[in-house]
């Protein structure tokens, strides 16, 4: 084991003092006591029995019995003050591993994954666990009684101890052979235990796309796999450990012989007492057996060495935003914020965010719209202080976002994301989060994000349990336990990302109506993708490839004419049922699509009319790599994802499709597998138009059908 490992586990232990020395006085009895135990043999048979010196005996005896109750004291004492004294270590190191990890950033839980975290909690610290509760305190246990049966052994016959001696520098030497290769087997076998870990952990929060894309049978491989792998490293770890606790024994079979034929020969010429050598070859036993058991711990203490060393490896992480050393706090009032030519990007290498300067005043409410990627959704990241700039400055108040204390700007602000976390506890816990509200503000926040009737309406209310991180729930309903939990907080900051991107057009209406409320009591920023949210902030900045290209009011951007206005009409033109399950689209908008451009209004007004609305569930495919293609579709509403599959690699995410967007035009001409998945991040609506329909269309109308072809083939 690594020296420096052991010395960082006493450093532990020395922490108590007085357990830890009560649990050393009590173990030197009871080592002292299995020392001397052999060694009354000597005086039993030389003293006693040989010469029947009955009075002796009975010394002797008393002796022995005395020592065997104060020696059984004295294991009471030693387990109690060793459970105490080792739990409280343990617990200590649990608590300082916890508390490290709650202090990182974002970076660092992109480094560790669940599965690399959980496992140094469980089968790390477990391992730890039982070092200190077990291995360690048997090696001190150990090493004293190989010490004083040393002393012993040297007071009874010093020329056959060398020669044990001699004989047990290979008890030692011969686990040194393979201890690398154990070494390696246990960090390997860690590693597997990680990786299966995060499989677990991927596929119970996948398990709705797992089924939706029929990928069980892949993930059965998958697991299969690592489970193989696991068998494998945990066959060789045991065939490692189980060479290194042999040899030890098998090294003092070999002393046993050499003992037994040396003291032998020294009986022979009246060089030793018969008791003598009984009481030597007791003494030796113990002292033999003690050693062998310092063999045993071996693999013991190198699985724990890399334990520690992984544990190691994550206190040894520095937060990638610390708090600053005198931090200062935000005022409770509407705060202002402004970015001063910041510079950002996730990677080196790459720059999500270049050279943006942005101001908004106190009270107002400001939009970040754009493009998937165009760096909005980064931009709120930074206001969060969820990452720092890596050039330029973030301001709170005119204060520097690096010198505000992480507490305070928790308090005073409220990220509400698409992605809502909900606990593993009731719905009122869940809303509450521990702070001291009242049951009607609860309530009243409910009322106001638009959940409160919804509540209401279950059997059990605000004491609802929610499984599965809120997995029961509908997107929408998550999106606004969300809001009320943030508005609970009565935060003087509120950062919006996609906070509508879930709703139904009336839920959607009822959010902005309650932004507009709000609107002038605190300071409003919202990343959105659907920009009829937004037509009434007081600013839009508009984002393209990491920089602010415009900003403005909605009208003044309309009035521009550049990416917002283009970004407005593709969004446009589209009729939506109040509770968003039906649509239609308007001649005019299928005009603004490449291929269906500078076709009559009254041949466009019948395309429009073969499509027809399909509404879709969180993580449903709206169409798979693979299958055959028979229909176009028009995002209405929602965010899609596209992912492709790549030979010997997992399904990668390569594009975003939002509102207004379109695929699958080439299906309305050819009978050709899709060449990617396209998949629902929330509940969503399209248009679909199958290609049976389009071209009973086409059969009145030709050059439709030439039209189509002819833009197809430039696009591809």
């Amino acid at each position: 084991m690594d020296l420096q490992v052991m010395l960082k586990i006493v450093r532990r232990f020395a922490a108590y003092k007085l357990l830890g020395s009560v649990f050393l006085f009590t173990l030197l009895i009871e080592v002292a006591y299995t020392v001397a135990a052999p060694l009354s043999l000597k005086y039993l048979v030389d003293e006693a029995f040989t010469p029947r010196n009955f009075q002796a005996f009975m010394i002797i005896l008393f002796i022995l019995l005395g020592g065997g109750i104060l020696n059984v004291i004295a294991g009471a004492v030693s387990d109690y003050s060793l459970g105490r004294l080792a739990g409280e270590v343990v617990r200590k190191l649990r608590t300082e591993l916890f508390a490290h990890i709650q202090l990182q950033s974002l970076p660092f839980y992109e480094r560790y994954r669940v599965g690399d975290l959980v496992t140094r909690f469980s089968a790390d610290m477990g391992s730890i666990e039982r070092v200190i509760r077990g291995s360690s305190p048997l090696l001190l246990k150990e090493l004293l009684a190989v010490a004083l049966g040393l002393i012993m052994l040297f007071t009874l016959e010093w020329k056959l101890t060398l020669a044990m001696l001699a004989g047990s520098v290979v008890m030692f030497v011969l686990p040194q052979l393979v201890q690398k290769r154990s070494e390696r087997a246990n960090r390997e076998y860690k590693e597997a235990q990680e990786r299966f870990s995060n499989m677990i952990d991927e596929m119970a929060k996948g398990h709705k796309t797992i089924r939706g894309l029929h990928q069980q049978g892949r993930f059965r491989m998958r697991g299969d796999n690592k489970i193989t792998a696991l068998f494998k490293t945990g066959m060789n770890l045991h065939m490692s450990n189980s060479l290194m606790e042999r040899l030890p024994l098998t090294a003092l079979l070999l002393l046993n012989g050499i003992m037994m034929g040396f003291g032998g020969y020294l009986i022979f010429h009246d060089a030793m007492t018969v008791g003598g050598f009984i009481a030597f070859f007791t003494l030796f036993m113990s002292v033999g057996q003690s050693g062998s058991n310092l063999a045993f711990l071996i693999p013991n203490l190198i699985e724990s060495s890399i334990s520690f060393q992984r544990i190691e490896e994550i206190m040894a992480c520095e937060p990638d935003l610390p708090e600053a050393e005198q931090p200062v706090s935000l005022p409770e009032t509407s705060l202002s914020l402004r970015m001063e030519r910041v510079t950002f990007g996730y990677n080196e290498g790459t720059s999500q965010l270049k050279d943006i300067s942005v101001e908004i005043e106190a009270g107002s409410f400001v939009a970040f719209v754009g493009p998937s990627g165009s760096g909005k959704s980064t931009a709120l990241q930074l206001l969060s202080r969820f990452y720092d700039p890596q050039q330029g400055k973030v301001f709170i108040h005119d204060l520097p976002l690096q010198n505000i204390s992480e507490s305070s700007l928790r308090k005073r602000a409220a990220l509400v994301s698409q992605d809502t976390f909900l606990f593993h506890m009731s719905l009122r816990e869940n809303l509450l989060l521990g702070s001291d509200i009242e049951e009607a503000d609860m309530i009243a926040a409910a009322k106001q994000a638009g959940i409160h009737e919804v509540i209401a309406s279950w059997p059990e209310g605000y004491d609802t349990w929610i499984h599965h991180e809120g997995g029961s729930l509908s997107g929408g309903e998550r999106q606004r336990i969300a809001i009320a939990r943030a508005l609970l907080r009565r935060p003087q900051l509120m950062l919006l990302d996609e906070v509508t991107s879930a709703l139904d057009p009336a839920a959607e209406a009822d959010i902005n109506h309650l932004i507009e409320q709000l609107k002038g009591s605190r300071t409003i920023v919202s990343v959105t993708h659907r920009l009829s949210s937004v037509v009434n902030a007081d600013r839009i900045y508009v984002f393209q490839g990491g920089h602010i290209v415009e900003s403005g009011s909605h009208q003044q951007l309309l009035r521009e004419q550049g990416l917002y206005s283009s970004l407005w009409e593709k969004q446009h033109g589209f009729y939506v049922s109040g509770d968003g399950r039906h649509a239609a689209v308007k001649g005019e908008r299928l005009a603004k699509l490449p291929f269906f451009a500078g076709m009559e209004p009254a041949l466009l007004a019948g395309v429009a009319e073969l499509f027809t609305s399909e509404t879709c569930r969180e993580g449903e495919s709206v169409v798979r790599e693979g299958e055959e293609g028979d229909k176009f579709y028009i995002i209405v509403r929602g965010i899609f994802e596209i992912w492709k599959t790549f030979a010997g690699e997992a399904d990668k995410k390569v594009a975003v499709l939002q509102d207004g967007d379109h695929f699958g035009e080439i299906a309305l001409l050819r009978n050709i597998p899709r060449t990617a998945t396209v998949k629902a991040a929330g509940p969503g609506v399209v248009l679909s138009m199958r290609r049976e329909a389009f071209h009973q269309l086409t059969e009145e109308h030709p050059q439709l059908l030439h039209a189509l072809e002819q833009t197809l083939q430039q696009r591809m």
